[in-house]
């Protein structure tokens, strides 16, 4: 009887070894997908799941993601706990470069910021002359207005487009300068679901994708002004700085997203009929992935 019950545990004892030999023989496997961190306007416009979901089916790397704001996607990157970016502010990506976070950087896609707000448009947002101008009104009027105050890309524009208007927002008053530290959809909905609305700034392509739910805020100012434009980048990781990254296969990734066969995908994608980003990659450029 003794000897069967030790029989019995020697054989738990077997089978409870060789399972844990099996759990860290695969987690010692080397990772196959890629981590990238990306902004929320990728995500919020819908590109992202079908883009990655074609690169996949060429050329079997998945590709899991992050969506949050430019900077946190930049820390992400500083960190090493990601393989690769696709964000949208150059003033903070030069920074990224130049420390030498980055391996590379292509030029993808753009569109553009736009002013949406409500309806009655208080502040008279519809008849500005310039993007700066239509800040301006908001600040003169005190409209309520909503900051994504997420060091993203759009916060970065913002920050930017008040500072060009002599204007400093840490004496903006609360009453009307709110902050939501959230993405840009949930910002949209927060500044549609007040009442009344207010405004924001957000990506035209965010704005298209989401317009038919946000029913009391419209587009009041977009122009093709250059200050406008919201231009995309994609930056591999740089394996010297942060080894463990998977910098060939984040490479692989960004030299599809500015081929024909990438190029053409983001030129084809569109959301109630509106094309949401224009490709843009120009070879040449010092910094491109080779």
């Amino acid at each position: 009887m003794h000897f069967s019950r030790a029989w019995r545990y020697l054989a738990v004892l077997v089978v409870a070894v060789a399972l844990t030999l099996t759990v860290v023989a695969v987690l010692s496997l080397p990772r196959a997908y890629l981590l990238m961190a990306t902004t929320t306007s990728t995500r919020d416009t819908g590109l992202l799941p079908p883009l990655l979901r074609e690169f996949t089916d060429d050329t079997g790397i998945e590709v899991r993601y992050l969506a949050v704001g430019t900077g946190q996607a930049l820390d992400a990157g500083r960190r090493g706990d990601v393989d690769v970016v696709m964000v949208h502010a150059p003033r903070l990506e030069d920074g990224f470069m130049r420390t030498g976070d980055g391996l590379c950087r292509d030029m993808i896609m753009y569109n553009r910021f736009v002013v949406v707000g409500p309806e009655t448009d208080p502040a008279g947002v519809a008849n500005a002359t310039s993007a700066i101008d239509a800040l301006s009104r908001i600040y003169e009027n005190r409209s309520l207005f909503f900051s994504r105050a997420d060091a993203s890309g759009t916060n970065t524009k913002e920050l930017d487009l008040w500072s060009a208007a002599g204007l400093d927002v840490s004496t903006f008053e609360p009453s009307w300068y709110k902050k939501t530290t959230q993405g840009m959809g949930a910002t949209l909905t927060i500044a549609n679901n007040q009442n009344p609305a207010g405004y924001t700034l957000s990506d035209d392509g965010t704005w298209y994708a989401l317009e038919v739910s946000l029913q009391y805020l419209r587009l009041l100012y977009h122009t093709d002004e250059g200050i406008l434009r919201n231009q995309y980048s994609v930056i591999p990781v740089n394996a010297t700085a942060h080894p463990g990254v998977l910098s060939g296969k984040a490479v692989e990734f960004a030299k599809w997203l500015v081929s024909p066969r990438g190029q053409g995908l983001i030129a084809a994608y569109r959301v109630h009929g509106h094309a949401i980003f224009t490709p843009d990659f120009t070879p040449g450029d010092p910094q491109e992935c080779r």
